[in-house]
């Protein structure tokens, strides 16, 4: 899908911007104030409006996780740099890299970069995503970013790229790794008319991509094979897309 995009930029802008406007969108206060089980069918409708709150999940492990001597974020896969043209908008002391293999997402993202966040936000391409990390990465870097990367890879190929991250959690205990992705809900745990939307998803994701979205167990599998010494936390949140951010390190 994407190479196709590649190929037909005029379209691929388009997707680009569909997909940035649904990772805004949030929830109507009143909805959120009502307990999950209580809510209507109707309530459950609007949370179309918030189809990806992976950003909201990020901004609030910001919040709560206030940067020490580190101010540096890396965002990894990038594409277009999303997290970290999002984060930078509301947190002035960070600064971002996004590392991509593709100069086209790049450049594009680029382009897209507001004149307030450019002197703050590095577009950089790499030739592979698991490639040695530049040696600087054990001093300057407060945390690695992937945001919906991993939700179309085959769990091998996630556990070894973040394996790639390693040396530099070992030489930086206060490094952290941070991935927010797309979580599929356990069966039954929704009641049944809200259950057949999420399975609507998953069908659709398999139908369109040949991929299986993950629960939170599996996604918890597939981190143990990282590193034994690997501690890590998550925070999840529904909507019509489910968002799930897995906070890995050595203390987290």
């Amino acid at each position: 899908m994407y190479e196709w995009h590649t190929r037909h930029p005029e379209k691929g802008d388009r997707f680009r911007r569909a997909m940035r406007g649904v990772s805004k969108c949030k929830l109507p206060p009143e909805i959120l104030q009502v307990p999950i089980r209580r809510r209507d069918s109707f309530a459950y409708m609007l949370t179309a409006i918030a189809l990806d709150p992976a950003d909201n999940l990020i901004h609030a492990w910001f919040q709560r996780n206030p940067p020490p001597d580190r101010t540096k974020v890396v965002e990894i896969g990038g594409r277009y740099g999303f997290a970290s043209v999002s984060l930078a908008e509301k947190k002035a002391r960070l600064s971002f890299e996004i590392r991509c293999d593709s100069q086209d997402f790049l450049r594009s993202g680029e382009s897209q970069v507001g004149p307030e966040s450019k002197a703050r936000i590095a577009f950089n391409y790499v030739p592979s995503l698991f490639g040695p990390l530049p040696p600087e990465d054990s001093d300057t870097v407060l945390v690695y970013l992937i945001r919906n990367l991993f939700w179309n890879w085959a769990d091998e190929d996630a556990v070894r790229l973040l394996q790639t991250l390693l040396p530099t959690l070992r030489a930086s205990p206060a490094t952290r790794i941070l991935v927010a992705d797309g979580v599929s809900p356990s069966a039954k745990e929704f009641p049944p008319h809200v259950e057949i939307a999420y399975r609507r998803r998953d069908v659709t994701t398999m139908t369109m991509h040949n991929v299986k979205q993950r629960t939170q167990a599996e996604w918890l599998a597939l981190f143990a094979p990282v590193d034994p010494a690997l501690t890590v936390k998550t925070s999840l949140s529904w909507s019509a897309n489910a968002a799930d951010i897995w906070a890995g390190g050595k203390n987290v």
